[in-house]
């Protein structure tokens, strides 16, 4: 083939990808293929492609963790990534969902399915007590982060300080692995990871649905209204306090969905394994390194980070390694790629039309001409 006929199917290429990008259906269309992928990754992880098997570097459970940050994630992003109101303590609104699930099923014997509705509602009406306190006297940028920070300890120091709560050795799940006849969906209890997988993925497609329609509809062109420019917002009759409100309160909820599916995953929670200041940095990096304020961005993040930090604690020695590799690349991507990870394709269809043989045939021929 020669340099003609690839330069004109580079050109082709790009053409195509822009009039893609540029269309209504290109998110959907892109989340179809990207769950498509999801639902049967743990089928092929034992499958061998070239003698390699992606099983030999990822696992089912990592793939649950991983579908966890991204289900906070995104719920993270309704808030801080729609809004451009940056929370750091969104761990608050985990913990609770983790806490009011296993609360209920322990004191009152409560179907964790509708202790995790229930907690994920106490979440939200947490959220709106932040924001009431906070937008009501305008924190912005660092002052509400901080803020947000500090209404996360405070439920830490609260679950750590009253035995009623747990107290600091908080709770193990009433239901053991070896449980009999309850296990089962309607138990929210399963023998083997498969299902938990399953599970967590139908929770990340449900906030992605909600997520992806919220930024869509009239609601979401006032929240990035608000992010741009919120005096210019509020100038033309937007109510920021209301709909700054609205963001908190959904973003809270469906960060909780996610605690509370961490508490019925894994044998036991405590005040410091869901709202430790790590859980904070673990819900919004995601949408950080994937792209802030993207409905794709939380999920590609997720699919960057935690496999990476998880391969990297288990295969690396060293207490830690893992936050090593969080700060690394907060750092990257906020020096060279700040609009995150969705925009690596673009800038690659960039960097084709820049230096693709197109371009250095015409570099050439003005050459020539010289």
């Amino acid at each position: 083939m020669s340099n003609a006929d690839v330069s004109s199917r580079l050109d082709q290429a790009r053409r195509q990808y822009r009039t893609f990008q540029s269309k209504w259906y290109a998110t959907p269309a892109i989340l179809a293929g990207i769950f498509g992928l999801l639902l049967v990754l743990p089928l092929v992880l034992d499958l061998y492609f070239f003698g390699f098997s992606l099983g030999s570097w990822i696992s089912v459970h990592v793939l649950v963790i991983t579908l966890v940050w991204a289900t906070a994630a995104q719920g993270w992003n309704v808030m801080s990534g729609y809004t451009g109101q940056f929370s750091f303590g969104h761990a608050a609104f985990f913990g609770l969902g983790a806490y009011g699930t296993i609360l209920l099923l322990n004191t009152a014997g409560l179907n964790p399915w509708l202790g995790m509705l229930i907690g994920a509602t106490v979440a939200s009406l947490y959220g709106l007590l932040i924001g009431v306190l906070c937008f009501r006297y305008d924190l912005r940028g660092h002052y509400f982060a901080l803020a947000t920070l500090a209404f996360a300890e405070l439920l830490r120091h609260t679950f750590n300080t009253f035995s009623q709560l747990g107290g600091a050795s908080g709770y193990f799940k009433p239901l053991p692995r070896s449980y009999g006849a309850e296990f089962g969906f309607a138990a929210f209890q399963f023998r083997e990871t498969l299902p938990y997988y399953y599970i967590i993925l139908g929770f990340l497609v449900v906030v992605t649905a909600v997520s992806l329609a919220i930024k869509q509809s009239r609601l979401g062109l006032y929240l990035f209204a608000i992010r741009e420019d919120e005096s210019a917002a509020a100038a033309v009759g937007i109510p920021t306090f209301r709909y700054k409100l609205v963001g908190i309160g959904v973003s809270a909820f469906f960060t909780a969905w996610a605690g509370a599916f961490w508490a019925m995953y894994f044998d036991t929670i405590r005040p410091d394994t869901v709202y430790e200041l790590l859980v904070n940095v673990e819900i919004l990096l995601p949408a950080i390194v994937g792209g802030v304020g993207t409905v794709i961005g939380p999920i590609v993040g997720a699919f960057v980070v935690i496999p990476l930090s998880e391969v990297a604690r288990q295969s690396v020695d060293i207490t830690g390694f893992d936050r090593v590799i969080y700060g690394l690349l907060l750092v990257g991507i906020v020096l060279y790629s700040p609009q995150g990870a969705i925009s690596w394709p673009r800038r690659a269809v960039e960097l084709l039309g820049a230096y693709g043989p197109s371009k250095r045939n015409a570099s050439a021929t003005a050459d020539d001409d010289e």
